[in-house]
This record gives C-alpha cells, structure tokens and sequence, in this order.
C-alpha cells in the first residue's frame, strides 16, 4: 500500500478539499527536517536525494518498500548500524545482534517514542493516551492482575470461544467461505473481551463491533497522520476521514460503556451508604482501577488502550498461523493430536496450555516469518548513550533494532522455510530451551520485543491465542481456495497478512469434546 497527498486529497469532502490543500503545501513546506550532522559518519540505506529535497517521494518509497530496504542494508552494511529516513523521522538502525547492548538501557526511553509514533495527545485516540501515561499503569494492570490471573481466565477463554466459534463459523458441516482475517478479529474481540469486561459486555454486539475496528483503526490512522509534521497534526487530524472515524468510535465507546461505569459507582456509593463491603468485580475495570491507586484516568480509554494492544497483534498471529496450517494438512493433524492428548489429561489449565509444545511452536515460526514489524525496540534518548561499539545516541536520536536475527541463516537452518516443529525440536537441549518458548525474547527472536520493554502482554496473548487455535482446529476442517499465495502486506515498519478468503466446515467426527474439560 502506498500513500500519495494526491491519493488523500481524493478522500476528502469536496468542502475540505481547498483547506486540504492548503495543509499539504504546509505538510511539504515545514516536513523538511535537516538530518544532524552527528551521525554522518553512519551509512544511509535511503538518504533523500537533492532534488527530493522534501524527503517525500523519499518517505512514500519507505512506506511501500521498508522489508526490502532493510534487506538490503544487512547485505551492504554487514551488520553495522545505519541510518534510514522513515516515516517515523530520521531513525538509527541497530543491528539484531546488538540488542542485547540496548534492551535494558534506560536513557533510551519506549514511551517517549511511543509518543512520537503513535499521538496520545490528539482526540480519537484515547487508547493511546491511556497506553502511553508516563505511570506505566497499562504495564502495572497487565503484570499484576492478567498475567497472574491467567490460570483462573483459561476456562472462561474457552466457554467464550465456544460460543463465538459457533455464532461466527456456525455448526454446519458443509464448507462456507468466510474472510478470514474479519472473522478472527471478531473472535478475539469477543475472548478478549470476556476478560476485560466480563459477562456484561463481552457479549455486547455494539461493543464488539467497536473494540475490533478501532484496534485496527488506530494503527492505519496513526500512520496516515504521522505522514505530517509533528506541528501540523493537531489540525490536519480535523480533515482526515479516519481520524474522525475514531473518534466517533470513541464516542460511541462511551455511549456504551457510561452506563456500565455509573452502575458500578452508584452500587459503591449505595453499599457505603448502608455499611456494606464496597463490591468487587473480576474485570479490567476493576483491575485498573486498583492500579490507579486513586490517580486520574479515563475508564473508556483504558478499555480501548487495553483492546488496542491485545486485539490487533493478537488477530493478525492468529491469522497467520492458520494460513500456514492451512497450507501443510499434516502438520494441522499432528497439531490436533497434540491438542486431544494434553486436553484429555489436563484439562483447561494454564499448565495445559504451556504443554501443548508444538501448537507452541508453529506459533512462534509464524511470528518469526511474520512478524507484526519489520523493526521493534523502537526508542528515543534521553540522554546521550554509549554503546558497546563506540555508537553514540545523543538525546533525541531515534534508534530501533532490526529483526534481520529471525531469518539469518547462521541462527536458524533454512530461514526461509516454515518449520511447524523448528521451536519444538529446541525444548529439552539446556542450550535452546530457553529460547523456545512463545513467550521467551532473544536477539535471535523477537516478535514480542526485547528486554526492559518487551510486550507485557505476550503471556496473555500467547493463551489466548493458543485457546482460540485450540478451538478452531479441533473443531473445525479447513482450506484455502486452490490459487492462494502467501504473501505479507506493508506499510511503513507495519506487516500484515492481508484479507484472504478461508472455507470452513465444522467436524462431524472428534475425539474428545474439549467443551467437557
């Protein structure tokens, strides 16, 4: 996908258009920024040539070609740092190897390049906001109550995906087309959800249909917006389409969950009133609350911040390893096995979970072939850094790591063929184990980050997803239309697998009925 001001001007309300125009020609009088003169000794992948002197033609080709640009540094720089004109500014490139170097170095800060990347300040995107607050109360929420909670929410995941495989997918027996990628997004929307929200409103149709599209909606709207100069987005927001439609969506999320929230605060006040025990709810709600510890937030931008992050990543994982099930039957059988064998003797269990090795394993190749980015560990410093090797980050450079480590041939044997059983083979060897897991971060895999600031969710991501799987496949047969081609969707550092077609058929002989578990 490509960005042109062209191609946004033709979205635009023909009453917008003249103004439209006149915030592309600021956008390309005042995007210009002069590259520091610091770091010239550093080799640049994309420097903008002279008669680009805007960079734009330059940042439009980032946008379409970042995977291969990036390939193409590895190859001509041999794995030293670099520089590279994206559309997130001026950025530092550091090698995979030396992330070990940067992962727990304080001085070169996640929020404060979330903050660049992503607007927490502009309306409509109160997800952000909530998961940029300098309290960290996003991490606190997840690393105190959902991680530790996991083994208590692994049977409610289950009961949840049962009932919105069925509504989603059906019980027929006879194949139906759907589109994949919509229908896991419902489904993880829906488990999610119940996690967050609980009985209430997991089940609310209008929540549901909000929290699955403004987790989508608020990564393709930051990358259009982050086409402007920082100076320029407070206004520019106003006449972007997708802009506003998040913040209807965030309207919206408070028409639905406002009734929810006084609810709750009137049955505290009433239960204060008669001496009662204030009542407690197993939800993010609550959870976040208790977090707070009385500091100020916005409930509905918390619930949106936690969708945001858990929902998106979570759907497009989901996505593409059945794609590569799909595509290798056998693998999907020996998957199933696996399934049917730790279900019948553990039962829904977060212990059942982590023994399912291999499902663990073709998760984690489909994360290493298909990551969400083509780059992680994206950061901004604070104060000047010296790292090993003599590279010098002053404050304000912006740096971020490669992920050229998931598909070198000297870590992995053949790097570029899916393996469902490559992960599998490495548990047990005191060497690899460590390495093996989902969960586990490593310069050679890093699909959920990498140290200090390594996805705090990936515990919970990592059962929900694997609940989910477990329900689609032993559940249901699938295939993919005769013609399918794989292939990985960019725009920016941003990978997707795209919308593909899938057929469905529910199975009408199984071994065991995991919903008894």
């Amino acid at each position: 996908m490509s960005l042109s001001w062209s191609s946004w001007l033709a979205t635009l309300e023909p009453q917008q258009s003249a103004l439209g125009l006149l915030f592309v020609v600021l956008s390309l009088t005042l995007a210009y920024v002069s590259i520091p003169g610091r770091h010239d000794h550093l080799p640049y992948i994309n420097r903008p040539p002279k008669w680009d002197f805007l960079g734009q033609k330059t940042k439009q080709h980032f946008v379409s070609n970042a995977r291969s640009l990036m390939a193409n540094a590895r190859e001509a720089f041999k794995g030293k740092p670099y520089r590279m004109f994206t559309d997130l500014g001026d950025l530092i490139v550091i090698p995979a190897h030396h992330a070990d170097e940067m992962r727990n170095e304080r001085s070169l800060d996640f929020l404060e390049a979330f903050v660049d990347n992503f607007h927490p300040d502009i309306p409509g995107f109160e997800g952000f906001t909530f998961d940029g607050r300098k309290d960290q109360l996003l991490h606190k929420t997840i690393n105190k109550k959902i991680t530790k909670m996991l083994n208590e929410i692994t049977a409610p995941l289950s009961l949840e995906a049962d009932f919105a495989t069925r509504l989603i997918l059906g019980i027929s027996t006879g194949w139906r087309e759907i589109p994949l990628q919509e229908a896991l997004l419902n489904l993880v929307a829906r488990l999610s959800s119940r996690v967050f929200l609980g009985d209430e409103l997991c089940r609310n149709d209008a929540w549901i249909k909000i929290t699955g599209s403004y987790s989508i909606n608020t990564f393709s709207s930051a990358e259009v917006l982050r086409q402007y100069p920082h100076y320029l987005r407070h206004i520019a927001c106003y006449f972007i389409p997708q802009c506003r439609l998040l913040r209807e969506q965030v309207a919206e999320a408070r028409r639905v969950l406002n009734p929810v929230l006084e609810k709750r605060e009137w049955e505290k006040k009433t239960a204060l009133a008669e001496g009662r025990t204030e009542p407690s709810y197993k939800d993010a709600i609550q959870w976040v609350m208790e977090e707070a510890q009385g500091s100020t937030f916005d409930p509905v931008g918390a619930q949106l911040g936690l969708s945001v992050v858990a929902i998106h990543t979570t759907t497009d994982l989901a996505t593409e390893t059945m794609l590569r099930l799909m595509v290798r039957p056998q693998l999907m059988e020996d998957v199933r096995a696996e399934i049917v064998a730790v279900l019948r003797k553990e039962g829904w269990t977060k212990s059942a979970l982590f023994n399912m090795k291999l499902l663990d394993s073709v998760i984690k190749e489909a994360q290493r072939l298909k990551p969400t980015t083509s780059a992680t560990m994206n950061r901004k410093a604070t104060s000047q850094v010296k790292l090993p090797g003599g590279l010098v980050l002053e404050k304000g450079d912006r740096c971020m790591a490669d992920l050229g480590s998931m598909v070198d041939p000297n870590v992995y044997p053949d790097p570029l063929e899916f393996d469902g059983y490559r992960f599998f083979r490495m548990r047990g060897d005191p060497k690899m184990d460590s390495k093996a897991h989902l969960v586990s971060t490593s310069v050679s895999h890093m699909g959920f980050g990498h140290g200090l600031h390594a996805c705090p969710g990936r515990f919970f991501a990592s059962n929900e997803v694997k609940v989910l799987l477990c329900h689609l496949l032993h559940k249901y047969d699938w295939k993919l239309d005769s013609g399918f081609e794989h292939t990985i969707h960019e725009f920016g550092l941003s990978l997707s697998s795209g919308s593909t077609k899938a057929f469905v058929a529910r199975r009408q002989n199984v071994e065991i009925d995991i919903d008894a578990w």
